[in-house]
């Protein structure tokens, strides 16, 4: 990757936030270099030590620089791990590798530390390396440079490795966000496009919003994901044409939109508690959000974690009987359908069934029919053309009076109070 790549991956801000207090806390000089060695950040400590710009002072003591940089680097990402090394000048630094996906990036320099007192051999070597700079001037800087302990160096290169693989970890989700939202981008845009290739004509007003809305609701109480994502994902691209994305409005949108999706997966099965816990960190995240492609990649995953409560289901058999237990009833409601015949067609005995409803979804097997059955009778009847009686005939009840009466439970009011008040 390139400079511009490891610049874009590390949040200066907030790297200078822990990093810069790692350096302030231990005194030790810390800066982020790229995989060449190039410096992007000293963090913490402002400034090198007197000895280290002294050293820097000219080309070639900044060339050797580099070199044990970019050298140290190497060799940190081959090992991943801490990399100590002694440098051209001869104090003690080590490098901590930064490796996202197994692609290396460059690394965390720290150190510039002395583990004993310059002798008369280090003070010769010293000499005899930089020996373009004034020696006494070189004698008097070293002399200034922090002395740490093998122990000592060793327990903050493991922590500095610990700080920097959450740095890592916590970049890599921010990027993965950052590549969600552009995605959420792209849907959004592709699905405006579908509209204006198919002749749709544009949503104009909340009416029609709203009972597309309260299909969703319907789908989520009933636990049916795929509808659910697949009319949120209209819901979505209305409110963004509606409200020609002033996101003012859009957030109080979305505001509304999760809480009466909240309710509804308490309806369908869901635990309030936490449903109601998940509903609070949304409602707090959304108030520092700004992006409208974030508003809506929001809400799309708090949707998916209720639609997910719903089944809470710790054995995979359990969680496939389940979903293909509410699949045959949704395909088949409208037919005089027994308990037994659903068991019998997923070859398991009827108690077994019945005492799955009960223990995953908080419900008896005639419960969840009559949900969806109700369900489906608000649907067709927004229907002019179908009157009350043959609404109970195609969700499958033989009794109209029956039915009337269990709508009322469900709905508040009788079916034929309902339609009047849709026409």
């Amino acid at each position: 990757m390139t400079k511009k790549n490891i610049e874009n991956f590390l949040d200066p801000k907030y790297l200078e936030e822990i990093l810069g207090s790692f350096s302030k806390a231990t005194g030790l000089h810390i800066e982020a270099v790229n995989r060449k060695g190039e410096t992007l950040a000293i963090l913490g400590n402002k400034y090198r030590s007197d000895f280290c710009q002294y050293i820097r002072s000219n080309s070639k003591g900044e060339k050797r620089c580099l070199n044990s940089y970019r050298e140290a680097t190497i060799e940190a990402a081959k090992w991943n791990e801490p990399y100590f090394f002694r440098c051209h000048a001869g104090i003690v630094i080590w490098a901590v590798p930064i490796i996202v996906d197994n692609v290396f990036l460059g690394s965390i320099i720290c150190g510039q530390v002395l583990l004993w007192k310059p002798d008369e051999f280090f003070l010769k070597q010293l000499k005899k390396i930089n020996s373009n700079l004034d020696f006494q001037t070189l004698k008097e800087k070293v002399s200034s440079v922090s002395m740490s302990s093998p122990e000592q160096s060793q327990a903050a290169a493991d922590m500095l490795f610990v700080v920097v693989n959450h740095l890592v970890k916590r970049n890599l989700h921010t990027l993965e966000e950052e590549h969600a939202y552009h995605l959420q981008r792209l849907q959004i845009k592709a699905d405006l496009e579908n509209r204006k290739k198919k002749n749709i004509t544009e949503f104009t007003d909340y009416g029609t919003y709203l009972k597309n809305e309260r299909r969703f609701l319907s789908y989520i109480r009933l636990g049916d994901k795929t509808r659910a994502e697949s009319t949120l994902k209209n819901l979505l691209t209305d409110l963004l044409t509606k409200t020609a994305g002033d996101k003012a409005t859009i957030k109080i949108r979305i505001l509304e939109l999760a809480s009466l999706s909240s309710r509804a997966a308490v309806e369908g099965g869901a635990d309030a508690e936490q449903v109601m816990l998940k509903l609070q960190d949304f409602n707090n995240e959304i108030n520092s959000i700004e992006r409208i492609e974030e508003f809506f990649f929001k809400v799309h995953k708090i949707i998916e974690e209720f639609l997910n409560g719903i089944f809470k289901l710790a054995d995979k058999k359990h969680l496939s009987l389940v979903n293909n237990a509410r699949k045959f009833i949704m395909e088949n409601y409208h037919k005089p359908l027994t308990l037994k015949a659903t068991a019998d067609h997923l070859f398991i005995s009827p108690s077994h069934l019945s005492r799955l409803f009960r223990l995953e979804l908080d419900c008896t097997f005639n419960d969840y029919l009559t949900r969806v059955r109700v369900e489906k009778a608000v649907e067709l009847m927004k229907k002019p053309e179908f009157s009350v009686e043959q609404v109970s005939k195609a969700i499958g009840f033989k009794s109209q009076s029956y039915f009337a009466e269990v709508f009322r439970k469900y709905i508040g009011v009788t079916p034929l109070v309902y339609k009047n008040s849709l026409f």
